[in-house]
């Protein structure tokens, strides 16, 4: 997803729309090794050219697919971006990670996708299918935060009847 300068110079002041698609499976994939397979990116958005800078809005849509934390299943995971990414002709510019230095007079928004792809994909993901899933093993268990909190407060109201004596300890000295 390269432009030049010059061409979209004759759009100066109007929105360009873009509508693409790009495969970067094999990236993603170099990049992340938990990354199984990931659908091409629809890259929609707008260019704008301004006077010393590009502005580009993008909006990636897709999917990737991604071990389950704990069955090692495939899970797919869709994802939704919008960034707005700012590109300019000096290094003085550059301001933030959201400005962009041109290369020369062209303008290549495939890395900027690669990275904001790459921020996006999860640490972990988990499968809806938890059938297959280990929910006890040895000297532990699975359970949701209610069970949690229901058992929290089990313990709170038991008392350890050798301890027992000293609930009215307080009560005692004050008398």
């Amino acid at each position: 997803m390269k432009w030049s300068l010059i061409q979209l110079q004759k759009y100066r002041g109007k929105k360009v729309p873009i509508e693409q698609e790009v495969d970067v499976t094999e990236y993603l994939k170099e990049h992340n090794h938990d990354v199984r397979d990931a659908s091409p990116v629809r890259v929609s958005g707008d260019i704008t050219v301004r006077q010393d800078s590009v502005l580009i809005e993008l909006v990636l849509d897709g999917t990737i697919i991604l071990p389950c934390a704990r069955t090692f299943e495939d899970v797919i995971y869709p994802y939704h971006i919008e960034s707005v990414e700012t590109y300019v002709d000096k290094e003085e510019k550059v301001l933030d990670e959201m400005h962009h230095l041109m290369d020369g007079d062209k303008i290549d928004v495939l890395p900027v996708i690669e990275e904001l792809l790459l921020l996006e994909i999860p640490m972990q993901v988990y499968s809806d299918n938890v059938e297959n899933a280990l929910s006890e093993g040895n000297d532990w268990n699975i359970i949701t935060e209610e069970e949690l909190e229901q058992q929290a407060k089990q313990e709170e109201t038991k008392v350890d009847p050798r301890l027992a004596g000293l609930a009215d300890f307080f009560d005692k000295k004050n008398d």
